[in-house]
């Protein structure tokens, strides 16, 4: 078996951010004085991408804005990165892709420290080459995958949302979306995603078996 690059998104594969979004969904909706979704609700217009005003509805623009203001700023702080969690399995699954070749992260959240302690408080840092975090902006965002993805005949990347799962495909990896992440597998789909797996289980014994699913969405290692 050859050398197999792969570039992980932590959200959504490895990460279960389900906490941390909602969390940062109640504190913000809670400062503006509205009631909102539920939490079942909110996850699934979260995975759909719906408009911030379906998240809090009958607001005047000005509330709006400042709900969208004070839910970034909660979404990225380590005090909310501290609900995150690992996935299933994440752990076994991330030292079979290391052991394969190459094994890198990324990720769209620009908390530095608090990316690093969550890497260290979950004890899953020591599984990645490089760890990244990706420009805001969409031509250096593909320029870093593409640094990333360095002179491999082919790069795996496994996504779980549709900024970083389109943002793989301009760069030329071969992408395919993990289920049950940030995004509905149709609009992983509609971004580029080649194909989308139940969870990272199913795309490492995929792997370990070669399955023909590899060979046509183009995956040569």
């Amino acid at each position: 078996m050859g050398h197999l690059n792969t570039i992980v998104e932590m959200e959504g594969p490895i990460i279960d951010v389900r906490a941390r979004y909602w969390a940062a969904h109640r504190e913000a909706i809670e400062t503006v004085g509205f009631e909102g979704p539920t939490e079942n609700e909110f996850w699934r217009l979260i995975r759909l991408g719906a408009p911030d005003a379906q998240f809090v509805r009958h607001a005047k623009p000005d509330k709006l804005a400042e709900y969208v203001q004070l839910r970034d700023e909660k979404l990225h702080s380590s005090a909310l990165m501290a609900l995150d969690e690992t996935r299933n399995g994440a752990r076994e699954n991330l030292r079979v892709l290391k052991q394969l070749g190459s094994c890198h992260l990324a990720t769209l959240c620009d908390n530095r420290e608090g990316l690093n302690s969550t890497l260290d408080r979950l004890d899953i840092w020591m599984y990645f080459d490089k760890k990244t975090v990706l420009p805001e902006s969409r031509e250096r965002r593909v320029a870093a995958l593409k640094e990333l993805m360095g002179h491999h005949p082919s790069t795996l990347v496994v996504a779980g949302s549709v900024p970083f799962a389109y943002a793989a495909g301009e760069a030329g990896g071969r992408v395919v979306g993990i289920k049950g992440g940030p995004a509905f597998p149709d609009r992983l789909r509609q971004v580029g995603a080649d194909f989308c797996f139940d969870s990272l289980d199913a795309l490492t014994d995929a792997l370990a078996k070669r399955d023909p699913i590899l060979e046509r969405i183009g995956l040569i290692f």
